[in-house]
């Protein structure tokens, strides 16, 4: 075979052959089949024919398109002449991923396979660059409607030269079962995908595969194995017979066993399956979840475990608890990754090493690889053990770039996902794809929620029409195991408690929330938007002053203060209670799911009722013996329309008097909500929350026009949304953008990058933290990148004239979407361009960013 070239040197020479590289995936690729055996056994696959498959990725690097890319090798081969004359570099194909394809799928089928296998298996092989560029085709990629792969006017038969590495690869490989069957619908063409994919960015490091290295096909299993040794690429090993309290036990010499919830989960979470717990908030789910995890690893029926979560915020949290965790289970010393968008600005545990980047080549990514190869989220999640939003999980049911790395990152894995109800439909009819994607690639998905309506409930475990549940009592283990259902397993229901409801005006509950924390109380004022929080804390500053601390927490805090924010109050409101006192904290949603804040007291604005009670979590949630309070309340914001006069109002009428929150949460589900805890004046726990979920979300024949008239639109829009979800699920449509909350979040609210500087000009920012960096135009600068996402805030779009923004183009390479720089005065006032003259912007540190509308 000639030398057919496949990486070129840094001085532009001929590097590693076509053959040489393909061995060399191929043998990461069935290196990497080794740590997870049993994924091999549910896909009927052989080691080596996946090495076989994986390394046939890169065929189509032998046509004149491709190879005419490197002058040297002409030269070497004495081609320049024929190449200038056959126009080998416009006349012939250059994108080698096509060739690849039709290359490939013909070969496949000389070799006995089916066509309807051989297509898809093509099809993904030749997507390894991350995008689906040709659908499968039953007549190949030389349909009439693309044109055929010109070659002629070549002195090389190329299609004789590629049969010629195929064949010496799967003679290399022992080749492929020509019985492999596999389609558009087998969980294991999307492994195989993935597995290919990070095959491929292995074994093209020339640090782990030299091309100078003698002989060629020799040892290369060994150099594989020695790659993913470094990486970090290997079976775990786990410390067996840990016991619940060594699992999770804290500083104290209690000894700590599990209840009964949690023993339940354990004997029943045993297998490969989708498991939903339903328990209070506060009650140890997600312990019960880990320990399951716990014994599904140390019998190998797991590889490592996925914590996904709602928001950032909750999966900065967990990530500390499950690195205990892990640290506990694991004896290598493996390493939980935190993963998610911003989580890049927050690891401390290792250096990173940013590598030089051109404006040609682009490369954040690989910007960002440094000394840890898992530093970028989408590697990240290839990790055995991480903690992270659900979007990075979501990525992978979704047409995003490499959408099917996340399927090979994932298989196997146990997977938890926390919060579930917290979704709109659009990323809830996600959520569903995923367990059933997960489902099929020998995940163990386990459920955690408290607030699950029965209807959602139906949804997640396939129950079909609901029948033969009969009335589901609480706390539930449901699901499936390996596809058949169990049997519902009913926990014993922890002490109920019972919560003391009130609607109070603003005002009074002020007075109330104040009385409470000069007795040394803790107390959580929930908002529902960021104006009402900032209204909020000015207010109670002005009644209190320093008579105790008042702390404001929401996400329009640039990157920086929102950590040490959320850090501090974390601490003041947290279990230990070492540095417990008065004090009140004024915050939007972010604190009220899968944060460990324990409130005396609580004041909310109205919310659906499952976010009531996710709120309610945080109140009284741990066991103490002095509080200042008698009893555990929760004041809800009186509206200022009664319920009998909001059943008369016309629907736009109600809108406007519901105020901000109509534009966030579901005007009809407001009233529905407000209707159901209009009617308590107590609310026992844990028994009456499936009672009131749904009482609030039960189908009614009679309302008033106007309730009619809000709930055909919100079903309207839910449809829209569960329409517009399942068409971003056809993976065979062009790559979307590979962005956290782009595709996996239906953003209603358009916003703006704000980029908050003390000053900027050609050479320099000083960022509103004080940090000062320099402009540079030739590479990536991995300080730079930090400081712009560390003093950043987003803020809707409808603030600007869009004709009118002007971005910084030194912060363009670091930036996703619209971006401005907003330049902070002494006094406060923020300077941007293109600002709608109706809006103004102020900044402090105590208040974050304010937004003023001029009336």
């Amino acid at each position: 075979m000639t030398h057919f070239w496949a990486k070129t040197t840094l001085d532009g020479k001929p590097g590693i052959s076509v053959y040489d590289h393909m061995v060399d995936v191929g043998c990461v690729a069935q290196c990497l089949t080794e740590i997870a055996p049993q994924l091999l056994v549910r896909f009927g696959l052989l080691a080596d024919e996946v090495g076989a498959l994986a390394a046939l990725h890169d065929l189509g690097k032998i046509s004149p398109g491709f190879q005419q890319k490197c002058q040297a090798w002409l030269e070497e081969n004495g081609l320049v002449t024929v190449a200038r004359n056959g126009c080998w570099d416009t006349g012939m194909e250059g994108d080698h991923g096509r060739v690849s394809h039709a290359a490939i799928q013909d070969f496949l089928m000389e070799e006995g396979m089916r066509r309807k296998t051989a297509k898809f298996i093509s099809t993904v092989l030749a997507a390894h660059h991350g995008k689906i560029k040709y659908p499968p085709n039953d007549r190949g990629i030389r349909s009439p409607s693309i044109a055929p792969i010109s070659e002629e006017r070549s002195a090389i038969d190329w299609s004789a030269e590629r049969k010629a590495c195929a064949k010496a690869i799967w003679n290399q490989f022992s080749g492929c079962r020509s019985t492999l069957a596999i389609d558009e619908v087998s969980p294991a063409l999307w492994w195989l995908a993935g597995l290919t994919t990070v095959a491929d960015w292995i074994g093209s490091n020339e640090a782990f595969f030299p091309a100078s290295r003698e002989p060629r096909n020799e040892a290369v299993v060994q150099l594989a194995q020695q790659a993913l040794d470094a990486i970090g690429f290997r079976k775990s090993e786990f410390r067996p017979g840990l016991s619940f309290h060594d699992l999770f036990h804290d500083t104290s010499d209690v000894e700590w066993h599990p209840n009964d919830m949690q023993q339940k989960t354990y004997t029943t979470v045993t297998g490969p399956g989708v498991y939903v717990i339903e328990a209070p908030m506060g009650i140890g789910k997600t312990e019960a979840a880990l320990w399951a995890a716990y014994r599904l690893l140390l019998s190998g029926k797991a590889t490592g475990i996925y914590f996904a979560l709602p928001t950032q915020v909750t999966s900065n949290r967990i990530h500390l608890r499950l690195s205990e965790f892990v640290k506990r289970i694991v004896s290598g010393g493996d390493r939980t990754h935190l993963i998610h968008a911003n989580s890049w600005l927050l690891d401390s545990e290792f250096t990173l090493s940013p590598s030089t980047t051109d404006a040609k080549t682009g490369g954040s990514d690989d910007a960002r690889k440094g000394r840890d190869w898992f530093a970028s989220t989408k590697r990240a999640l290839l990790a055995p053990f991480g903690v992270g939003t659900v979007d990075q999980a979501l990525l992978g049911v979704v047409a995003a770039k490499h959408f099917f790395v996340r399927h090979f990152a994932l298989a196997g894995k146990v997977v938890i996902l926390d919060e579930v109800h917290s979704y709109d439909l659009y990323t809830g009819t996600l959520i569903d794809k995923l367990i059933a994607t997960l489902e099929g690639l020998g995940c163990t998905v386990i459920v955690l929620s408290a607030t699950l309506t029965r209807k959602r409930l139906e949804q997640i475990v396939l129950l079909g029409d609901g029948q033969g549940m009969g009335t589901l009592p609480y706390p539930l283990i449901t699901g499936r195991k390996e596809g058949e259902p169990i049997h519902p397993v009913a926990a014993t229901e922890p002490e109920p408690h019972t919560i003391v409801i009130d609607f109070l005006a603003r005002e009074k509950a002020s007075r109330e929330a104040v009385n409470v924390a000069k007795r040394g109380g803790a107390v959580l004022w929930i908002c529902n938007t960021v104006d009402a929080a900032q209204q909020q804390y000015r207010h109670l500053m002005e009644q209190v002053g320093e008579a105790f601390p008042v702390g404001l927490l929401h996400s329009r805090f640039p990157f920086w203060q929102r950590e040490q924010l959320e850090s501090h109050w974390m601490e003041l409101f947290g279990k230990n209670g070492d540095k417990r006192c008065g004090a009140i904290l004024v915050a939007t949603q972010i604190v009220e799911q899968s944060v460990d804040l324990d409130a005396d007291l609580m004041v909310t604005e109205l919310a659906p009722t499952d976010m009531l009670f996710q709120r309610l979590g945080r109140l009284w949630r741990h066991q103490r013996e002095n509080r200042p309070v008698d009893l555990p309340r929760l004041y809800i914001l009186e509206e200022e329309i009664s319920l009998d006069e909001f059943r008369h109002m016309e629907s736009k009428a109600i809108i406007k008097s519901l105020g901000a929150k109509a534009n966030i949460y579901a005007p009809y589900v407001l009233l529905r909500s407000l209707e159901v805890w209009k009617g308590q004046d107590k609310v026992l726990l844990p028994s009456q929350i499936r009672l009131l979920l749904e009482l609030t979300y039960q189908e009614r024949g009679e309302e008033p026009a106007s309730w009619q008239a809000l709930v055909s639109e919100w079903k309207g829009s839910d449809s829209a949304k569960k329409t517009l979800a399942m068409w971003s699920c056809n993976l065979w449509q062009p790559a979307l953008k590979d962005e956290e909350g782009v595709q996996t979040r239906l953003n209603e609210m358009p916003t703006v990058a704000l980029v908050l500087c003390r000053s900027i000009d050609n050479q320099e920012a000083v960022f509103v933290d004080g940090a000062s960096e320099p402009f540079s135009e030739e590479q990536f600068r991995l300080s730079l990148a930090q400081a712009i996402h560390k003093n950043l805030v987003r803020v809707p779009e409808y603030c600007f004239d869009k004709e009118k923004i002007m971005p910084c183009s030194a912060f363009s390479d670091y930036l996703h979407g619209v971006q401005s720089v907003g330049i902070i005065s002494e006094s406060g006032s923020v300077r941007v361009a293109g600002l709608q003259d109706d809006f103004q912007f102020f900044y402090s540190d105590e208040l974050g960013l304010v937004i003023n509308r001029n009336h």
